[in-house]
Order: structure tokens, then C-alpha cells, then sequence
């Protein structure tokens, strides 16, 4: 190989004179050969082709890290009931608010005294099946899910006279307004506070119940019902957040805050008990936990 020549340093302009750059030389062939970019060119592009092992080993982690697109379609059928017992025909016309009439006085406090019962009562029959009693316990937690929306229906039924919260299912907010409760009266006396009541006690039973040992269909249908029950819970309180109840009533600044923050914790605490479940797939019906919700608290 000659040698490689190097070019003439070019003269700089002194500090008073002003640079004429259609005065510049241009470089003459034999400037252009001396400059050996062979190598380095080559040197480059090997580098470039060939890549570090470091490199391969993060497009691995991300090749097993990415789950098929079938994995991110629903798994849970929203259409079909959340207790074998329920005809989801009943329910699926009912567009239609119920005229419902506030509660009296007493009714409200039999509301009151029935709910703290049945909360107290699936409390106990949860610590029964923890290792106290656990014949009398719950077996698993598709049963405690029947007991929790038990309740729940019977707090929305109070609120807008639909005895059953399948209909709530397959209800699009957005698609609803303010205008279909105009004229209607308030039932609110303080409902709102057991449905964030059962939000909650349903985060804390949840991460304990151990599905692993269960069938895959069997998997399958317990998680769908838990699946449904965030849902009926995220469109209450979507639907109360908006005032798209009866007498237009919205949650005040607490009660949204205190909503928020259960939601933020289902959305991590789901993922985490599915990952300690050894569950896959169910991506998009996580994606959809309390979205509605959190959305109106923002």
C-alpha cells in the first residue's frame, strides 16, 4: 500500500482580513487519491453489520417479551351472564331508566343495616375460608364474586330501580346524556359510599384466592367474573361521576378521589395477581379496568 499523503494545511485568514470564499482552492486529484478511506469504510461497515452481543441479547428479551396479537383480543364475552341463572334477555333491551322514587327514611335505614350486614357477613365467611372454618368458608373465588355483586345490585337498585347490574355490562357511557334523567328527582342519600365499600373489599379478597390449581375452563370462568364485576363497577361510577343517574346527582371531590384511587391500585394489583397466578393472556381486558372511570377523574 503507498503511502498515504496528507494534505497541506490550508492558511487561515488573519483576524482583520475578511474570507473570500470564492477564493478557496479546491483539492486536486492527487490530494483526493492520497486520502485512504478504503479501510476505514470497510471497518465501519463491519461494524455496523455485525451486531454486539449485547445488542443480541436485547433483541431476544424483546422477541420473548412480545406476545402474539391474539393475546391482546377480548377473552371475556360480555353478552353472556355473569351468573349461569340470569337471562341476559331481560336485560338487553333496557335502554330506559327506571322512574325511580327516592327512598324513605326507613327504607334508607333498612338499606343501611341490610348492607352491613352482608359485608360483615362475606367478611366472616372469608376469614372462615382462610383456615378458621373453612367448610363454612368460600371455596374459591367465583362465590365470594356471587356474594359482592349480590350487594351490588342491591345498592344500584336503590339508585336507579334496575334490579339486576347485568344491564350494565354492555352500556356505553359515552353514548348516554344528562337529558334522560331530566325532570327526575335525586335518590341519593349516601349510596355511593358502599359501592367504593365493595371496590375495595374486592381488591383486598382478591390477590389471596390461589387459582392455579384450577382447569383451564374453570380458570377461565372465575376470571371472566371478575373480569365483569370491575366492569359493572367502572360504569357506576363512571355514570355517577357524570351525573347520569336520577336527579342528575355527580359525586362530590372526596368521593371522586377516593374512586381514583381504588381504580389506580386495581389497575396494578390485577396484573401483578395474574402474573403470581401464572394467567396469561387477558391483555386487553386489563388495558379496560376502570378506564372509564379514571377517565372522568382526570
Amino acid at each position: 500500500m503507498s503511502a498515504m499523503l496528507t494534505p497541506e494545511t490550508p492558511q487561515h485568514t488573519a483576524a482583520n482580513e475578511e474570507l473570500d470564499i470564492n477564493d478557496i482552492n479546491e483539492l486536486n486529484e492527487s490530494d483526493i487519491q492520497g486520502l485512504d478511506l478504503e479501510e476505514e469504510r470497510d471497518t465501519s461497515a463491519s461494524a455496523v453489520s455485525q451486531p454486539t452481543p449485547k445488542r443480541e441479547r436485547l433483541d431476544e428479551d424483546l422477541e420473548s417479551n412480545l406476545d402474539s396479537h391474539d393475546h391482546f383480543r377480548p377473552r371475556v364475552n360480555v353478552s353472556s351472564p355473569f351468573s349461569s341463572g340470569v337471562d341476559m334477555r331481560r336485560y338487553a333491551h333496557r335502554a330506559e331508566h327506571v322512574n325511580q322514587r327516592a327512598l324513605s327514611m326507613s327504607q334508607q335505614s333498612k338499606f343501611i343495616s341490610y348492607c352491613d350486614e352482608k359485608l360483615m357477613e362475606i367478611q366472616r365467611k372469608f376469614v372462615q375460608s382462610r383456615g378458621l372454618n373453612e367448610q363454612h368458608g368460600y371455596q374459591g373465588l367465583g362465590p365470594l364474586l356471587e356474594d359482592l355483586k349480590t350487594v351490588l345490585d342491591f345498592i344500584w337498585y336503590s339508585i336507579e330501580g334496575l334490579t339486576n347490574t347485568e344491564s350494565l355490562l354492555k352500556t356505553d357511557v359515552n353514548l348516554m346524556s344528562r337529558e334522560q334523567f331530566a325532570g327526575t328527582k335525586s335518590t341519593s342519600f349516601g349510596q355511593v359510599y358502599y359501592l367504593i365499600r365493595v371496590a375495595d373489599d374486592f381488591l383486598d379478597y382478591l390477590a389471596t384466592f390461589d387459582i392455579r390449581g384450577m382447569s383451564s375452563d374453570e380458570q377461565h370462568k372465575t376470571l371472566s367474573k371478575a373480569f365483569k364485576f370491575i366492569i359493572i363497577l367502572d360504569v357506576s361510577f363512571a355514570r355517577l361521576l357524570e351525573g347520569l343517574v336520577p336527579g342528575n346527582t355527580r359525586l362530590n371531590a372526596t368521593e371522586t378521589v377516593r374512586i381514583a384511587g381504588i381504580a389506580e391500585r386495581t389497575r396494578t394489583a390485577v396484573p401483578r395477581y395474574l402474573e403470581e397466578q401464572q394467567v396469561h393472556g387477558y391483555h386487553y381486558e386489563v388495558s379496560k379496568i376502570y378506564e372509564e372511570t379514571l377517565e372522568r377523574c382526570a
